[in-house]
Order: C-alpha cells, then structure tokens, then sequence
C-alpha cells in the first residue's frame, strides 16, 4: 500500500513537471504521466475493496482485532485517494509576504 501511495505523490509530483516546467518537449509526456496515475489509483481502489471485503469476513468470523486493522488500511487508502482527487484541479495561490507591523501609538 504505502508504496502505491508513494508512487501516486512521485507521479503527481512528475506531472506537475510536465504541465508547468520548462521544458516543452516534457508537456508531450503528460498524458501518460496521467495514464500511470490513474493505474495506481485503480490499483489502490482495488486494494482498498478487497481489503473492506476481507474485513467483514474477519468480523463474520469474530476477529475482531484483525478486520479493525484491515478496515483501518482501507480507510487510510480511501483517505489518500479522496486527498489525490482534489489535487486534481490546480490550486494557484498569491505569494504570502508577512506585513510590517506598526508602529506603537505615542500620545
């Protein structure tokens, strides 16, 4: 799992490059850039039903303990996947400068 995950933010990451950096022979590339990070994401959706699945089969099973862990793993993967869907679109934010503080009033 952790490794999918990782591979996802590297794709991103990658992605990212190729839409924005600067080189433009690199903006070719970014559709299957795009194609390798929807794979992972199907892969780790995939994980993530099977891993639900075999939850309730523990639970049905009384391994209580055992389907918590597998029920945990698939929610962190669907909270990675819910995270990955809204980087999607393009956040552009301002530059952030702190303002000067002012000055102390004198009477």
């Amino acid at each position: 799992m952790h490794d999918r995950v990782a591979e996802l933010a590297g794709l991103r990451a990658e992605l990212a490059i190729c839409k924005n950096g600067p080189r433009e022979s690199r903006r070719e590339t970014a559709g299957q850039v795009q194609e390798q990070i929807d794979r992972v994401r199907g892969e780790l959706d995939a994980e993530a039903g099977e891993l639900e699945k075999r939850a309730e089969q523990l639970l049905a099973d009384g391994q209580d303990g055992a389907a918590g862990t597998a029920r945990e793993q698939a929610r962190t993967i669907r909270e990675v996947l819910e995270a990955d869907q809204g980087s999607e679109s393009p956040k552009r934010g301002g530059k952030r400068t702190a303002s000067a503080a002012k000055p102390p009033e004198t009477r």
